[in-house]
């Protein structure tokens, strides 16, 4: 692998990780569309890991709080950790049982292209529930489900969500996220919830594959630039998208993954 080549990859794995488009997808089809090798096993966790210390300096003032407020029994700290270790469970458990099935996906990149409608779908129905949640709470006065609102059945579903998302083509942020508003749950408490969920996630999956980096070595160059771009785009997505969804929908990346995957598609050999 190129450096040029790794820095594509890591820029593509920073910003499709958190926006929602889905980073899976597009780390199996980018490469099948540039006539690129498949990136090795242990790239793709040095990209994931990028993206997990991106989350964790950028919600490092989250993190010390809810670790302080879990060793003085801070009651709201320990029911948010609590609630981010039943919404982990699905995919952990997902991981562990249907790990080979999981991997066969990620050899069909045209599979992976057309899944990417499943995204769109998702994203669309998430704006339309919110919407009738917001209709609701107007009627009533009242405002959507804030972050002291979250509840077990609701971390449940969003971390079957999280799950589901395993699947390349399914965006891990979208169907948290869409899962979130679904819920009618404001749009900045259920990405945050969602980024949060992320760090279990992607640590968990770098940490799964661990052995593989091992055994696979990668070139200093190609390591250094995809490692660095994956961490400076993944830190700017996190960023841009916290602030976009304080006010803007996800229709736009519906539209992205409803045109990008039937066209991914058609244009991969």
């Amino acid at each position: 692998m190129s450096t040029l080549e790794a820095v594509v990859l890591g820029s593509v794995q920073g910003l499709t990780e958190f926006i929602p488009i889905s980073s899976s997808g597009h780390l199996v089809v980018v490469p099948s569309l540039l006539g690129w090798s498949k990136p090795s096993l242990a790239f793709d966790v040095m990209l994931h890991f990028a993206s997990l210390l991106a989350l964790l300096v950028y919600f490092s003032g989250d993190l010390v709080d809810l670790a302080r407020g879990f060793v003085h029994r801070d009651r709201e700290a320990r029911r948010l950790l609590f609630l981010l270790a039943i919404a982990t469970v699905p995919a952990g458990l997902a991981g562990i049982l249907l790990g080979d099935l999981f991997e066969d996906q990620f050899e069909d990149a045209r599979g992976a292209a057309l899944q990417l409608l499943i995204t769109a779908v998702i994203l669309v129905g998430a704006e339309q529930a919110l919407r009738y949640h917001q209709r609701r709470h107007a009627q009533a006065g009242t405002r959507l489900r804030g972050p002291h609102a979250l509840r077990t059945p609701d971390a449940l579903a969003i971390g079957v969500a999280q799950a589901a998302a395993i699947v390349p083509g399914i965006s891990r942020s979208g169907a948290t996220i869409g899962t979130g508003l679904a819920f009618g749950i404001e749009r900045d408490v259920a990405a945050r919830f969602s980024f949060l969920l992320a760090i279990p996630a992607l640590f968990g999956a770098a940490l799964f594959k661990l052995p593989d980096f091992v055994d696979s070595p990668v070139g200093l160059g190609a390591a250094a630039g995809g490692f660095l771009a994956s961490l400076a785009t993944s830190y700017g997505a996190i960023w841009g998208l916290i602030r976009y969804l304080k006010s803007k929908t996800l229709y736009p990346f519906a539209v992205y993954c409803a045109v990008a995957g039937p066209t991914f598609a058609l244009l991969i050999d």
